[in-house]
Order: C-alpha cells, then sequence, then structure tokens
C-alpha cells in the first residue's frame, strides 16, 4: 500500500472525501476545545527511574527532581475526579520515569479500579515479573504498554546492557496474567529502523497484541542526545510505509501496528497509519498529574505549562478554569502555519511538539515531501 507517493500537501480530487473528513475532524476538535470532555488521564507517577536511557524524554534519574504524591495525597485526588467526572469513561495511564519503583502503586491501581476508572502501565518492563504482572491485574489493570527499542544490541545502545531481554519477557509476563493489551512501543531512530521486521516476529512471539511506532521528540535528556537518534525525512517515508503496510496486510493474530499520535501527515498518510485523524487531544480529551501534583495537559508538555496543583485546589477546577492556551488555535497560526492552507484540518500540530521542537513541529515538514503549503 503506497501512501507516500505524492506529496502529502498537494490536493488531488480522488482526495476530495477525505478532505471533507479531515475538516469534519478538525471541527470536532474545536468543539472539544469549547466544551471540553476529559477522558485520558496520564498520572506521572514518579520521575525516579532504574534506568538512565538516552533518549529519555523526562531525563528521569535515581530520584525524583520534586516531592512526589503520598499514597493519600492520589487517593484522595482520584476520590475528587470521580465526583466531578463519569469514572467509567476514564481511561488512566500510569507513566514515569518507571512505575513500578512506587511500593504503593498496586495499592493505588486498586484505588482507580474501585472507582470505576480503567488502568494501564507505561513501563520499561524490565521490574516487571510474574508477580508484578499477577498483582497489577489482581488490582484491575487489563492494559500493559512495554518499551522495547530495537533487537537487542539497538535496544540496550540506549537502554543499558542487560535490559532487552527483561522487557520482552514482561510481555510474556502480562500475557501470562491475564492482560487484555499487551503493547509494546518502539521509539524509531536510524539504528532500529531495519530492524523493524524481526521486532514484529519477537513481539508476536512475545504475545503482544499492539504494536505503537513513535519517533523520538527533542526534550528531556534526548534534547542533548547523538543527533544519530533523529530520522531524515526518507527514514520517516519508510516507517511511515512499513506502518501503512502492516495495517493493510494485517491477518488475525498479527500484532495491530500503528503509528503514535500528533501533528497531521496529510490526506492518505493519516488514516493509513492510525485509527481516523488522531491528533493531539492535551487540554481537550486529556490531562495529566504530575509526579509533585501539578495538573498539566500531557506529561510531554514543558513544565512552564502546567496549570496549578491538586495540593492547592481541586482538580475539576483546574480543568475548568485553566488551560485556555491549550484550548485555543488562533495563536498556533504563528510562525510557519501562518500561510499554510492546511491548518484548517491541522490546526497546528500536536501541542507538545510545537512547544519542545518549534522550529520542527510540521509533520509535512518532516515527511519531506516538497515546501509548498498551498493545498
Amino acid at each position: 500500500m503506497d501512501v507516500l507517493h505524492h506529496d502529502p500537501r498537494r490536493f488531488r480530487v480522488r482526495n476530495f472525501p477525505q478532505v471533507l473528513r479531515a475538516r469534519s475532524d478538525a471541527e470536532v476538535r474545536r468543539a472539544t476545545a469549547a466544551e471540553p470532555d476529559m477522558t485520558y488521564l496520564f498520572w506521572e507517577c514518579t520521575r525516579r527511574c532504574n534506568l538512565r536511557c538516552a533518549h529519555c524524554g523526562s531525563s528521569c534519574e535515581g530520584r525524583s527532581p520534586g516531592h512526589e504524591l503520598s499514597t493519600q495525597e492520589v487517593c484522595d485526588a482520584l476520590d475528587t475526579i470521580a465526583e466531578d467526572f463519569d469514572a467509567s469513561r476514564i481511561f488512566v495511564s500510569i507513566t514515569g520515569g518507571e512505575p513500578l519503583v512506587r511500593k504503593d502503586l498496586y495499592q493505588v491501581v486498586r484505588h482507580m479500579t474501585d472507582l470505576g476508572m480503567r488502568s494501564c502501565i507505561v513501563s520499561n518492563g524490565t521490574l516487571l515479573g510474574p508477580e508484578q504482572a499477577k498483582a497489577l491485574y489482581d488490582a484491575g489493570m487489563r492494559t500493559a504498554s512495554i518499551s522495547i527499542d530495537g533487537d537487542r544490541g539497538s535496544h540496550e545502545a540506549v537502554r543499558g546492557a542487560d535490559t532487552w531481554h527483561k522487557s520482552v519477557q514482561a510481555l510474556r509476563n502480562a500475557r501470562a496474567a491475564g492482560f487484555e493489551v499487551v503493547e509494546a512501543i518502539t521509539c524509531v531512530r536510524p539504528a532500529n529502523l531495519a530492524e523493524l521486521p524481526s521486532l514484529e516476529a519477537v513481539f508476536k512471539e512475545a504475545g503482544a497484541n499492539l504494536w505503537r511506532l513513535i519517533t523520538i521528540d527533542k526534550m528531556g535528556r534526548a534534547k542533548d542526545a547523538d543527533a544519530e537518534i533523529w530520522l531524515n525525512p526518507p527514514q520517516i517515508r519508510e516507517l511511515l510505509q512499513f506502518v501503512a503496510d502492516r495495517r493493510a496486510q494485517r491477518r488475525p493474530g498479527d500484532v495491530g501496528v500503528s503509528f503514535s499520535c500528533g501533528g497531521f501527515l496529510g490526506l492518505e498518510v493519516e488514516g493509513a497509519v492510525r485509527q481516523r485523524h488522531n491528533q493531539c487531544g492535551a487540554g481537550l480529551t486529556a490531562a495529566s498529574i504530575l509526579h509533585d501534583g501539578r495538573v498539566s495537559a500531557c506529561p510531554s508538555l514543558p513544565d512552564s505549562w502546567a496549570q496549578g496543583s491538586i495540593r492547592e485546589r481541586r482538580f475539576a477546577e483546574i480543568w475548568r478554569d485553566r488551560f485556555e492556551k491549550h484550548r485555543s488555535f488562533d495563536w498556533r497560526r504563528e510562525g510557519s502555519c501562518g500561510d499554510c492552507d492546511w491548518f484548517g484540518a491541522c490546526l497546528g500540530g500536536g501541542l507538545h511538539e510545537r512547544l519542545v521542537q518549534p522550529d520542527d513541529h510540521c509533520w509535512l515538514e518532516r515527511i519531506g515531501c516538497g515546501v509548498d503549503t498551498r493545498a
């Protein structure tokens, strides 16, 4: 399935239905900005980590940079969220750092489950043994996402020695524990791009049923990482084509492959590599509670974009009264977006990408198919 045979900026008559859908999806985003609907909550439970990955977006270390929320503080905040929102519609993604360094993780997951929330863990996998996987399952968790960044050599080049087998085993442990969704996440860079087919076979054998491919953003420790971790335009096109092919050719029992959320990829690429137009919902449908209680829209946003703290205000009040800039699209027409005719579909791209790499946030430019921004 060739989705990159023409400039994604160019409009063709046969693309008219896709244009209408893209514009319709953009209008849905505008409507949600006017009436935000929080259904996805990140809990950055810690910034401590047992690894020190070269491409970490949060520069995680052995210690947290701030005073982490206590068990009681987290549970109290969750109680207020359950009172102020429909808890059955809220999916909580537990991130870090490495979530499994928190000894109270199972207790908090159980509390989420008792409140009616669904939850998942995003982990490097090295601490997710059979007992930990079973404890999370018994607490009500049904989704596990494990980061594995290539075959053994390329994975351990960025994540450290003796990590690969543990992370692959974590997929098996989650499957054996009964997790319904076992997802592998791969940060794609030049060193592992050619390994994607072999990785797919590894993940399938280990029991993963989903595989999310993402690129590395210029943030955290990755901001100062070696330039060799960044994909150039031809490599990005190769990655997107790989995802499109796997989605088009998927058969029962295959791992479901998708590309990460973010900015607008062009009419034909969008629907081929991810579900509909899966663009950024930060501040619209997604919020986050950071390790020290600050409330943000997404943990990938700069810390300066936090809008308050659950240690000082009720979460729902912060969600309702703040986030004005997150929900405005007018300011996003600045810079390269100013004269782009695709703005009506894109609305300025992924928020964290725009903020952390303002000169390199446009996916139509990153794909590298021309420079004309006229539709």
